[in-house]
C-alpha cells in the first residue's frame, strides 16, 4: 500500500506547477479577452431568456394587478 501511496503522490507532484510557473503563463490580454467573451455570453443568454418568456400582459399576477390599479383609478 505504501508504494501505490508514494507513486499516486510522486506523479501528483510531478503534475503540478510551482507559483514561478503560473506567473509565467499569466497574460493579462488572455485574461481580458475571456473575461469579455464571458459577459457576452451572460449577456446573449439574458436576452434570449427575455425573448422567449411571456408577455407581462399574459401574466396573471401582472395581469390581475393591472386591472386592480386600472378600477382604483377609474374610480376616483
Amino acid at each position: 500500500m505504501y508504494n501505490l501511496e508514494a507513486a499516486l503522490i510522486y506523479h501528483w507532484h510531478r503534475k503540478t506547477l510551482s507559483e514561478q510557473e503560473i506567473l509565467q503563463m499569466f497574460n493579462p490580454r488572455e485574461v481580458i479577452l475571456r473575461t469579455m467573451i464571458g459577459f457576452a455570453v451572460l449577456a446573449v443568454v439574458i436576452l434570449c431568456l427575455s425573448w422567449t418568456a411571456e408577455p407581462n400582459s399574459e401574466r396573471p399576477q401582472i395581469a390581475a394587478a393591472a386591472q386592480t390599479y386600472a378600477i382604483s383609478a377609474g374610480g376616483q
